[in-house]
């Protein structure tokens, strides 16, 4: 593997975590569970860049190059390919979040994802990379709604669509010169162009789904309802999927109570970076000592063989 390249590492938040004591706990998970262990994770205040801008982290550039240069670091350590991943996220671009979750499906053969707080939008897609998703009692997920953004205006594909069915709806039964001054405008400000976007990014959003689902176990005739009820079964794109929704959707989620000692450190490490002041999403990992591979002396180091005598 090539080594983080410079450039790319001044965009970056990734590193092998540090702080001794929770290392050691994590150290002692990881050898237990025989599984690496990573965070992604969000913090909730942002870096303040100029007397009137703050940034706050959201899936993007530096999160697709920073996964890119963990799964590195972890495969030029380890032959490991159990993760648990930690995950914070408020979700950011539809591709980036694609991007983040096909990488980490392809890389790792199986994954559980520990969703102490939120993992929204495209960070709900990161989720389900795990062939398990374990949530606790303030846990959600996030229906997963692409949205645009023109100006101060953000419009959801979903609810162009939505809005576009109830008009239609509304003048199969009332003629056009029977109808209400706000219908006819409503039905005048819809183009063709625009709803066929919004038509697309829902279709394209199942297909990322779908095809994210398909590395995890799921059964196939089960992975297409799955995909619909993320993308278009839900009231609108803030609605909170708890681990009861998650369920019935037909996610592969458990309790906290399945993972009690972890659950318990990983909410530590949380806590660790959740209010630290970033642009980016933070990314540590920890490897217990007998899962790093052992590289071969050099030549000259090894014991020369005496030979035998007669």
């Amino acid at each position: 593997m090539s080594k983080k390249i410079k450039p790319l590492a001044k965009i970056l938040d990734v590193s092998e975590e540090k702080d001794s004591a929770l290392k050691k706990e994590l150290a002692k998970i990881s050898q237990e569970k025989k599984a690496l262990l990573v965070t992604f994770i969000a913090p909730y205040v942002g870096k303040k860049v100029s007397p009137t801008r703050t940034l706050s982290a959201e899936l993007g550039l530096s999160e697709e190059f920073g996964v890119e240069s963990v799964i590195n670091e972890l495969c030029d350590k380890t032959d490991c390919r159990n993760l648990f991943l930690v995950l914070n996220s408020p979700g950011g671009y539809v591709d980036s979040s694609y991007k983040v979750a096909r990488a980490l499906r392809k890389s790792f053969k199986n994954i559980v994802v520990f969703v102490p707080h939120v993992a929204a939008s495209g960070g709900t897609l990161v989720a389900l990379t795990g062939n398990e998703i374990v949530m606790g009692m303030m846990s959600q997920l996030t229906p997963l709604d692409p949205h645009s953004e023109f100006g101060k205006e953000t419009t959801f594909a979903k609810s162009v669509i939505d809005g576009f069915e109830s008009v239609t709806s509304f003048f199969k039964k009332t003629r056009v010169e029977d109808a209400p001054y706000t219908y006819k405008v409503l039905a005048d400000k819809y183009d063709a162009e625009k709803l066929d976007r919004a038509i697309s990014a829902l279709t394209l959003m199942e297909d990322y789904i779908c095809e994210i689902l398909g590395g995890c176990g799921y059964k196939k005739d089960k992975i297409k309802q799955i995909a619909e009820s993320l993308v278009r079964g839900f009231k609108n794109h803030g609605e909170v999927i708890t681990l009861e929704k998650a369920k019935k959707i037909g996610l592969k989620v458990v309790g906290e109570e399945k993972y009690p000692k972890v659950w318990s450190v990983i909410r530590e490490w949380l806590e660790t970076y959740l209010l630290q002041s970033a642009d980016k999403h933070v990314i540590r990992y920890v490897i217990s000592e007998d899962l790093i591979k052992r590289k071969p002396k050099e030549e000259h180091e090894r014991k020369p063989k005496v030979p035998k005598t007669t």
